[in-house]
């Protein structure tokens, strides 16, 4: 259904006529307390009523242009009304409306409000990672209150946010997290969580099943308890990290395993993955090691350009298996499925994998790769927005000082980070810009700038721009090869 759907609003409501009506449903109804547009679509779907004149002369315009659409695009009307009945999907399909509405059909699509934030609720974490881009350990005095954090919760829904994943720190030792997750499901968004692990005991896997939890992401680095334990700075971590997956799934909480590639584990990634398949979870995700927070002084770590691409090509293979999803949030992952593809499988985006079909390229260029500070953002324990989680520096504006409508709308470094006209050099003039657009919170790490050419894409590397720092990374490499060699040296074991 996602598919057809999207043909129907990049197609048949992209137009100037559907735009003008689209538009005239943004404003809110005294009567309804929610847009025209949001209760009209509920109208359409079976799940409200027209109760003045107004809502429905409206939602009749609304229905008919629904209609001509569906036909059109051969869109069965009955698999479309209860496949966006769901609230998340209702919710999604709304930001979407909003966003061709107020920006018109863009590549990569704008939205009215981000499908996700992902809110690092507390600073507070039981582990002491190597890579951590929060650089998490205690509990800043800062931290927004319960209180303060209901509010946040109820403003994002009413800004038309989808879905809120809380991270951290640990997530899980915020004292308010079942207190705030409920409110998240209260208000009728996806709630999902990236945690460690090592909390999620049997009853707590019970309470984020109870509390409605859609998505769990566990992080997990090596495949081995002593490598697992030293990188993550506290003895023991690997087994109880394995245990809070096991209870997670055992609770049928959709889980996720997602590993950090960095030069230390790229050796253990297809090791990983089987693990992954022994747990029975659903989806592995190989994330961008980034050098911020604490991660700034372990830059070292990083993959040059050549492994990355090895790696997402052997990421990308490994799913025609098909016993788990598997996943990168490198945003040139969506490229190299396309190069690689033999008419299975295409991943337009870091989050979605499926067959190949001629609508999977729009959906590519209607994601548009990464998506910092256009599809999503993060949200710091004390308040802070900024448009990545690995950019927690990056400050755009204050939920204590402004709503949030107003920052996603008009802060000048959002507003840039969507035009990817402004993208310099060797990502601007790429040929794949609308469908990967490279990472973003990459370019601000190595180059201070978050419209720079991403060093960690070997169409970069190949470009005399991307040269000299190339060769930095290559040096740091080389750097940390010897160094984790006189490390196992010293300790005996091999890897």
């Amino acid at each position: 259904m996602l598919l057809p759907t999207l043909r129907l609003l990049r197609y048949g409501l992209g137009n100037s006529v559907s735009r003008r009506i689209l538009s005239s449903g943004l404003d809110i109804c005294d009567n309804c307390e929610m847009s025209r547009l949001e209760h009209a679509t509920m109208i359409y779907l079976g799940e409200a009523t027209a109760d003045t004149f107004s809502c429905r002369v409206y939602s009749s315009l609304l229905g008919t242009l629904v209609d001509i659409g569906l036909h059109v695009f051969h869109v069965d009307k009955r698999l479309f009304t209860e496949y966006f009945r769901e609230n998340t999907a209702r919710t999604g399909l709304l930001a979407v409306l909003r966003g061709i509405a107020r920006y018109g059909v863009t590549k990569p699509q704008l939205l009215d409000a981000p499908f996700l934030v992902v809110w690092n609720l507390t600073d507070a974490c039981n582990l002491h990672c190597r890579h951590c881009y929060q650089k998490a350990g205690v509990r800043k005095p800062d931290e927004l209150t319960t209180v303060e954090k209901l509010r946040i919760v109820e403003e994002l829904a009413k800004a038309g946010v989808v879905s809120i994943a809380f991270s951290g720190g640990e997530p899980l030792m915020a004292k308010d997290f079942f207190e705030v997750a409920s409110k998240v499901k209260e208000e009728g968004m996806h709630l999902a969580i990236a945690t460690n692990g090592t909390l999620i005991s049997s009853d707590i896997a019970k309470k984020l099943k109870t509390v409605g939890t859609d998505y769990v992401e566990v992080s997990l680095d090596f495949a081995d308890a002593a490598s697992h334990n030293d990188f993550r700075g506290v003895d023991h971590a690997f087994e109880r990290t394995l245990q809070g997956i096991r209870n997670c799934v055992a609770e049928g909480i959709y889980t996720c395993i997602a590993t950090t590639a960095t030069r230390l584990n790229l050796h253990q990634i297809h090791r990983i993955i089987e693990l992954a398949k022994q747990l029975k979870v659903k989806r592995f995700i190989a994330f961008n090691f980034i050098p911020s927070g604490r991660g700034r002084e372990e830059a070292d770590l990083d993959l040059t350009a050549e492994d990355r691409e090895q790696l997402l090509r052997q990421l990308f293979a490994a799913n025609e298996e098909g016993d788990i999803e598997i996943l990168s949030t490198a945003p040139q992952y969506a490229r190299v499925s396309m190069e690689a593809s033999r008419g299975a499988k295409v991943a337009p985006t870091h989050f979605y994998i499926g067959e190949v079909a001629g609508e999977l390229k729009v959906l590519a260029e209607f994601i548009g790769g990464c998506g910092a500070g256009r599809l999503y953002c993060a949200l710091q324990p004390n308040g802070d927005v900024s448009p990545c989680v690995f950019m927690p520096d990056l400050k755009v504006g204050n939920l204590r000082e402004q709503s949030f409508i107003d920052i996603w709308r008009h802060d000048q470094v959002l507003v840039r980070l969507r035009d990817r006209t402004l993208l310099q050099d060797g990502c601007g003039k790429c040929e794949y810009k609308l469908i990967c657009g490279g990472c973003r919170a990459r370019a601000l790490a190595y180059h201070n700038d978050v419209l720079a050419p991403d060093p960690g894409c070997i169409y970069n590397s190949r470009d005399e721009i991307g040269a000299e720092m190339q060769e930095k990374m290559k040096v740091f490499a080389k750097m940390a090869t010897l160094e984790q060699g006189q490390v196992l040296a010293t300790s005996g074991r091999k890897d």
